[in-house]
This record gives C-alpha cells, sequence and structure tokens, in this order.
C-alpha cells in the first residue's frame, strides 16, 4: 500500500486539480493522456513542496499532501457540471484518415513511436541497472540532499546546506531531493527505486506530453511525429538514466508551452493556471527554471500584454513562495553571484576571447546534439522547410511567438551565466553546454511541430504538407 501511495496520491492530486481549474466531465476522454501526464507531473512537484513545507513547520508533509487532495477533489466534483472540457472538443478535419495511405501513414507513425519508445526504455532500464544511484550530479547533489532530509531529524535536515558543502551546490531548489526523501518515508527505508521510478516518469512523460498535446492542438499525426522528435534522442533517455535535474526542468517547460497554447487556443483561464504552476515548479527543480520563468512571464507580456498574465500568476505565485522562502532562509549563496564570484567579474565580462569561446562551443555542441548521424536540429530545420509554416489562419500566434522569445530569453541568459562563472570555460562548457541543450529541447520541438504544416498521404505513395490550420470540432468521445 505505501509503495502505491508513492506515486498514485500526486497522480490523483494533480488530475484532480486539473478537472478543478480546466473543467470537464470525471469521465474517460481520449484526451485523457494529456491530462493523466501533465497532472501526475503537476502532483510531484506539488507533494515535493508538502514535504519541505512539512519540514520547515514541523508538521506531517503527507497530511499537507491528503488535504491538497480533498481540496482538488471538491474543485473537481464542483466543477463538474460545467462545459465539457474543450480540449475533448477539438478534432482536425485536415488530419483526419481520408484514404487508405493516411491511415497507414498513422499506424506506420504510432508503431515506430512504440517501438522506439521500447527501444529507449531498454536504454533506461540498462544503464539504471548499472548505475542505480546516477550520474555524479545524483549521487553528489540530489541523492545526498534527499539523505540528508531523509535521515535527520528535528532541524538537523539544515545541516545539508552549508559552505562547508559548497561543492554540492546547496544553492540548488529541492524539486528532486524532497520527492526522494518524502518516497524513502513512505516505504520506511532508504531504495534506489525511488529515484529510478522518478527519473522515468519525467524522462518518458517529456515524450508522452509532447505527443498528447500536440494530438490536441494539431491532430494525432502530428502529436506522434512530434513525440518521435523526442524518441529520437538518446540522450535525453541517457541523461533521464542518470538522474539528474535537467530531464524535470525540460519537462516543466514544456508543460508550460502546451498547456498555455491550449489556455490561448480555448480562452481558459484555468489551463493558463495550470500553465503558470508548471513553470514555478520548473523554478523549484533547478536553477534554470527560475530563468525560465522570468523569460516566459517577459516574453508573455511582450507578445500579448496582460492576456491570461493575471491567471498564469495566481498559479505561478503560491507554488513559487516555497522556493523563494528557501532561496532566501536556507541556501547557501550562489556561486555565481556570491561574494567570490563577483570579484573579477568585470574582468571576465570584458574578455573578449570568452564570448567567441561560448559562441563556437555552442555550435559545436549543437552540432553534435543527439547524439545522431546529423544534427538533431539541423533535421528539425529540414523538416520545417520541407512541411512549410502555417500562415493562414493560425491561431496559435500568441504562444508560437511567446515561445521563441522565451526560449530565445532563456538561451541570453544561459549565455550570461557562462560569462559570470568565476570557473575554468573550457570546462564549465564542455560538462554542462550539451544538458542545456537538453533543457531547451522539447520547448524547441514543441514550437517547430506547432508551427509548421501537418503531413498527409496523397494516396499515390507519397506524402504532402497539409495547407490549412484545422478547425475545431465535436470529437465525440467525450
Amino acid at each position: 500500500m505505501r509503495p502505491l501511495a508513492i506515486g498514485l496520491l500526486p497522480a490523483a492530486t494533480g488530475v484532480l486539480l486539473i478537472g478543478a481549474l480546466a473543467g470537464g466531465s470525471l469521465g474517460c476522454c481520449r484526451r485523457d493522456v494529456f491530462r493523466f501526464v501533465l497532472g501526475t507531473g503537476i502532483g510531484v512537484g506539488l507533494a515535493s513542496e508538502c514535504y519541505f513545507l512539512g519540514l520547515v513547520t514541523g508538521s506531517p508533509g503527507l497530511l499537507l499532501e491528503i488535504l491538497l487532495f480533498f481540496a482538488a477533489g471538491i474543485g473537481a466534483v464542483w466543477n463538474r457540471k460545467n462545459a465539457k472540457w474543450r480540449c475533448c472538443e477539438t478534432s482536425f478535419p485536415e488530419t483526419k484518415p481520408r484514404t487508405g495511405g493516411d491511415r497507414l501513414l498513422t499506424r506506420c507513425l504510432a508503431w515506430a513511436f512504440a517501438l522506439l519508445l521500447f527501444l529507449d526504455l531498454a536504454v533506461f532500464v540498462s544503464m539504471s541497472a548499472r548505475n542505480p544511484r546516477g550520474g555524479w550530479d545524483a549521487w553528489a547533489i540530489w541523492n545526498l540532499r534527499a539523505h540528508f532530509l531523509y535521515r535527520n531529524g528535528g532541524a538537523a535536515w539544515r545541516d545539508a546546506f552549508t559552505e562547508l558543502l559548497a561543492w554540492s551546490h546547496p544553492d540548488y531548489p529541492l524539486l528532486l531531493p524532497a520527492f526522494v526523501a518524502r518516497g524513502w518515508r513512505l516505504l520506511g527505508r532508504e531504495s534506489s527505486a525511488v529515484p529510478i521510478v522518478l527519473a522515468g516518469f519525467f524522462t518518458f512523460g517529456c515524450a508522452g506530453l509532447m505527443a498528447a498535446s500536440m494530438a490536441i492542438l494539431r491532430g494525432a499525426r502530428q502529436g506522434l511525429l512530434a513525440g518521435l522528435a523526442l524518441a529520437a534522442t538518446p540522450w535525453l533517455y541517457a541523461q533521464g538514466a542518470m538522474q539528474c535535474a535537467d530531464i524535470p526542468v525540460a519537462f516543466y517547460r514544456l508543460a508550460t508551452l502546451a498547456a498555455m497554447a491550449m489556455a490561448d487556443r480555448f480562452n481558459s483561464r484555468g489551463l493558463a493556471v495550470l500553465a503558470g504552476v508548471a513553470a514555478a515548479l520548473g523554478g523549484w527543480a533547478k536553477n534554470e527554471g527560475l530563468l525560465w520563468l522570468g523569460a516566459f512571464l517577459l516574453a508573455r507580456m511582450m507578445v500579448a500584454r496582460l492576456r491570461l498574465i493575471p491567471a498564469f500568476l495566481t498559479g505561478a505565485l503560491p507554488v513559487l513562495a516555497p522556493v523563494l522562502f528557501f532561496k532566501a532562509h536556507i541556501a547557501t549563496s550562489s556561486d555565481i553571484f556570491g561574494a567570490a564570484a563577483r570579484s573579477g567579474m568585470m574582468t571576465r565580462v570584458l574578455e573578449p576571447a570568452r564570448y567567441g569561446l561560448i559562441v563556437r562551443e555552442a555550435f559545436v555542441h549543437a552540432w553534435n546534439f543527439g547524439p545522431l548521424p546529423v544534427s538533431a536540429f539541423a533535421i528539425l530545420i529540414v523538416y520545417a522547410a520541407v512541411t512549410g509554416l502555417r500562415r493562414r489562419e493560425n491561431r496559435d500566434r500568441a504562444i508560437l511567438h511567446t515561445g521563441v522569445l522565451a526560449l530565445s530569453l532563456t538561451t541570453v541568459g544561459y549565455f550570461t551565466i557562462y560569462l559570470l562563472r568565476p570557473l575554468d570555460l573550457g570546462w564549465l562548457l564542455d560538462t554542462s553546454a550539451d544538458r542545456l541543450l537538453l533543457q531547451l529541447w522539447p520547448g524547441i520541438v514543441f514550437v517547430i511541430f506547432l508551427a509548421c504544416r501537418a503531413m498527409r498521404s496523397s494516396g499515390r505513395g507519397s506524402v504532402r504538407p497539409v495547407l490549412g490550420s484545422g478547425d475545431a470540432g465535436r470529437c465525440g468521445t467525450c
């Protein structure tokens, strides 16, 4: 029973929270994959914060989770009589199977997606079996902190956040350590299975969330193609098995884009609230998530002014509060803005060679990203060139412009961090550039596939792009 509670309670809480905010029937719907993956991701983040708040206040974190579960359940039941979840009323006439070739194309994409996910699972299981404690970051940062949070009673858990452990980055947020420690507490013992399963969810959840959200927004085939783009990225699953926090950061960025895209498409304030929750949980996963939250909020205000911003902040601010409390009262100073880092900062900023090295290494790592025979970024560019971009009746302009601008601002933020950090720049780029690209990758894939035309069989054994943008209609499944 306890092992089930580790995962089922957060998943149920998140799914009910989506029901409470976005409305819709409590019954089944073919869009439930999106609700389940997004809800589980949100539930995991909120459960982690509940455990942390329990440590801070001295109250049981599980009690806070149960209260949140019942509140979400009451909200979902109260909201069940509202209009059906509009995502369930979306169909795509331009991508419906019109010929045997269309149906065959969809089946081939589905089988290819399933096959690649199976191979990815084999890689993930094999690497996890060889390294059950994960890679260096998992061993020295995330799981180390989880041991402190689990083993030390009273206020002793604060011993994890001291300058004596500066090498373990005690300024990093606690989504992974707190959830792992929570799992061990419910299990009654430390087990490598908890961080492995958690890493597996975020890793495969990226592909699931991508395919499900794109299927709602653009149709099944476009969803399968977008999912294939992530399933065909071996680096994603290798890093996932290393239990690093870059994968949860990527997941919550994708969740932010997907939820806000649907909020724009269906004019739903509830989905905008969920986008805010997801963006703030990215900040609870890693410092780079806070950069994304600021970049997305600024980009959104530049593109759409205040449209859905109050709803977005309604979701983000309560989730962000524990993060800010942690940063202000528990975490040590960052190695970027601490006293030691401020020394010589202007010298680093004014050194031209650093700019050239960062740009050169960024292009090298982007070209070798995957790792695939051809750069994954190059494949995306070719796909966009072949299919073309949607221009007529594009109802997703706001989120597309917001996504491109937010990803660009985040990239500029990465560049600035590289410029300022007081470490050997060559070593820093070599050890972190691929992981930062991985944080950006799902968001880039989402924006590209949302912007491009869908593919459809011509009926003569070939595939061609579809010129329409699609209209909403009833799917008849809810």
